[in-house]
Order: C-alpha cells, then sequence, then structure tokens
C-alpha cells in the first residue's frame, strides 16, 4: 500500500504564510519518510546472479539436474566401478538357481541400511535364445553356461537395478525420495543408450552370442545393460 503524507502546511485566513525554514522542515520530514519506506521494501530483496537463475528453486534452494549429475559421473565412476567390479555372470547364475540365499551375500551388493533386493554386477557372454527388440522395452534373451539371463537394452528400462547396485549412490546423494527416482530414471536412460550403440537390433536374433555388461537382479536374473556387442560366429 502506498504511503499517504499530509499535506504541506497551508496558510490560515488572518495569519502569515509559514516562513521559509517551517516549510524545508516539512520536505525533510517527507523525504526521510519516503527514504525509511524504500529501505524496508528493499531488505526483502535478494540479488541472485544470473548463472544461479537456472539452479535455485523459487526458495533460493539448488535444483537437482539428473542428466547433469549423470553426466558427470558415469565416465568417472559409473563404467570404471563395472569394469573393475563386475563378476563374470555365469557363477552368479548358477548360484541364484541352486543356491540362491547364499547367491546374494556371496555375489552381491546391497546398501547396508536396505533390506531390499541383491544386485549384481556382472559381465558375460552367451547365445541369444529369444529376442524382442521391436518394442520400446526392448530385451535380449541369452543363454548362458545352461542359465538364461534377460538383457534390458532399452530405450525403456524397468527397474532400479543400475542406480541400486552402485556403492557410492544412496538416498542421500539427493534430497528427497522425487530425486532419487529421477536419478534412477537417468542412469537407466544412459545404459540404454550405451547398450544400443553396440549392435544393430535386426541382428539381435537367436543363436548369434554376445558378450554383455550390466547390474543384474536376482529374480528373475534380468541385467540393465551398459554394454552389448555382438560376437562373430563361429567357424
Amino acid at each position: 500500500m502506498a504511503a499517504s503524507f499530509p499535506p504541506p502546511p497551508a496558510a490560515i485566513p488572518g495569519t502569515p504564510m509559514p516562513d521559509v525554514a517551517r516549510r524545508r522542515r516539512w520536505w525533510l520530514w517527507r523525504l526521510g519518510l519516503a527514504a525509511a519506506c524504500i529501505a524496508f521494501i528493499v531488505r526483502g530483496i535478494t540479488v541472485v546472479p544470473d548463472g544461479e537463475l537456472a539452479t535455485t528453486d523459487a526458495n533460493g534452494n539448488p535444483v537437482f539436474e539428473p542428466k547433469a549429475y549423470v553426466a558427470s559421473i558415469w565416465d568417472a565412476r559409473v563404467l570404471p566401478y563395472l569394469k573393475d567390479k563386475s563378476g563374470d555372470a555365469a557363477p552368479v547364475l548358477v548360484a541364484l538357481a541352486d543356491q540362491p540365499d547364499q547367491a546374494g551375500p556371496r555375489y552381491g551388493y546391497r546398501a547396508r541400511s536396505s533390506d531390499g533386493p541383491w544386485v549384481f554386477a556382472v559381465h558375460g557372454e552367451g547365445r541369444i535364445v529369444a529376442a524382442d527388440t521391436g518394442l520400446r522395452h526392448a530385451t535380449v534373451t541369452v543363454d548362458v553356461a545352461g542359465h538364461e539371463a534377460v538383457l534390458q537394452i532399452g530405450p525403456v528400462i524397468y527397474g532400479t537395478a543400475l542406480r541400486d547396485g552402485l556403492p557410492f549412490l544412496s538416498f542421500d546423494s539427493v534430497a528427497n525420495q522425487i530425486q532419487f527416482a529421477q536419478l534412477s530414471h537417468e542412469l537407466n536412460d544412459r545404459a540404454a543408450a550405451a547398450a544400443r550403440v553396440g549392435p544393430d537390433a535386426a541382428a539381435l536374433v537367436p543363436g548369434r552370442r554376445v558378450r554383455f555388461a550390466g547390474m543384474m537382479t536376482a529374480a528373475p536374473p534380468q541385467v540393465t545393460a551398459v554394454q552389448l556387442q555382438l560376437l562373430p560366429d563361429a567357424p
């Protein structure tokens, strides 16, 4: 609401006009009041540099950018972890079939604070026994040492195995559950893009052999593939 000011002193009939000093004091009082009002308003204004406008919300809190975050860790942390820590898929699949209760503690990972399913970082080779590559949720089923595993190659990826299998990512990495879900979604998108860089979908047919790497769930054995390579046919 705009501040209202009293009118300047008016001459009273039969009395002399106010002198110059009195009128100057009245104007100085009015200017001082206006300055005080402006100062009160300005106190509530925060100046934000242009570079911060895209990374803070209306309350000035940092905005989570899942695409940028995943891009910053993909080559630096995700791929090196899978290269260094993944194990041969064959013994994992055998253990899941024969001793499922022991397979998790022996080969898998899950956060200490979690009672969720075990996740397995794996790599391996197998022969394609089925392929559904015409779907948005494209999959390739491979036989690995007599046991089947389904490779998810996207572009739609189900589940949170990739996020949950990386020990350097946890709920504490983000601010809330929504951001945690966004993180998983972006990781899945990045994995699908990486897997589909390999062979053409038309070449993924039963009988062909592939090499793969990714994060696998236990029931059923399903791999979020981050690498997929078509191997040459045996002579």
